[in-house]
């Protein structure tokens, strides 16, 4: 598929996410118990068992070079060329209230930059694998690894934009984010990681998010680039493992370019 990044290490990413998906499903809408980590966000058994299995066929499969960053279970070797990024559930308010739009997020960075994303969404179907240099593509409803492109939009007023809760900003990040919300045609909340596929496949234009770890973007930029849209903190810089949590998605270069200076401005 690509020169640059090993078929290999593509093959394991999807290896990754047809694990993942029966262990989730095994739990999804039953009647699991809900615990809430140090930063008040739930946490499952099947959160933490899914990222176990991911950890342990990496362990087996991956080169012992490799590092491995996953939110349940921290990190490794994250010094390493290569790090793989896990989000077994992304998601999980969602995946506890019964609601299919949880994901989990595989990425591989090479040198702390995102080169390979999947975002596999087990409940609906739907899968979405993204590689540096190559068009991103699409698995489920009748798509068996299509080609995806983001769609033009016109400027921010004829944006529809996605986030996954106002409650995720801290004050000053809400105050910007509702400038980009007045500026847009509507806005969606509730989203999680489906809204990233959505602006990937064509049909959302604008996602403004905050409060988030490399596990919960590095995926998404991947697909995003590789479906022609563009993706990147608030301050307009390319997403890494050090980035400092903001993201600003669009399938749009000039909505993009809209959003980005209401969010970046004081």
């Amino acid at each position: 598929m690509n020169g640059v990044i090993d078929q290999g290490f593509i093959d394991l990413a999807l290896k990754l996410a047809d694990a993942s998906g029966p262990v989730i499903l095994d739990y999804f809408r039953t009647n699991l118990a809900v615990e809430r980590k140090d930063d008040a966000s739930p946490v499952t058994i099947a959160d933490r068992e899914t990222e176990t299995v991911l950890r342990e066929i990496l362990t087996a499969e991956a080169p012992p070079t490799h590092g491995i960053l996953g939110e349940e279970h921290g990190g490794e070797r994250l010094d390493a060329e290569y790090v793989w990024v896990l989000d077994p559930i992304d998601g999980t308010r969602a995946f506890v209230n019964g609601i299919p739009l949880f994901g989990t997020l595989i990425a591989l960075t090479q040198n702390g930059a995102p080169v390979l994303g999947v975002i596999d969404h087990p409940a609906l179907g739907e899968r979405w694998l993204g590689v540096a240099g190559a068009p991103s593509l699409h698995w489920g409803r009748g798509d068996t690894g299509a080609p995806v492109r983001s769609r033009p939009c016109g400027g921010l007023d004829q944006a529809l934009l996605c986030a996954t809760s106002p409650e995720m900003f801290s004050p000053d990040q809400l105050s910007r984010f509702e400038r980009v919300s007045a500026g847009a045609r509507d806005t969606r909340y509730g989203t999680d990681c489906y809204a990233y596929a959505m602006v990937a496949s064509g049909q959302t234009d604008l996602v403004a998010e905050a409060g988030m770890q490399p596990y919960d973007y590095l995926a998404h930029a991947v697909v995003v680039t590789g479906a022609g849209g563009i993706i990147t903190d608030w301050q307009g810089a390319a997403l890494t493992l050090e980035s400092p949590g903001s993201v600003l998605a669009a399938g749009d270069a000039r909505v993009h370019a809209s959003a980005l200076e209401l969010l970046s401005a004081a």
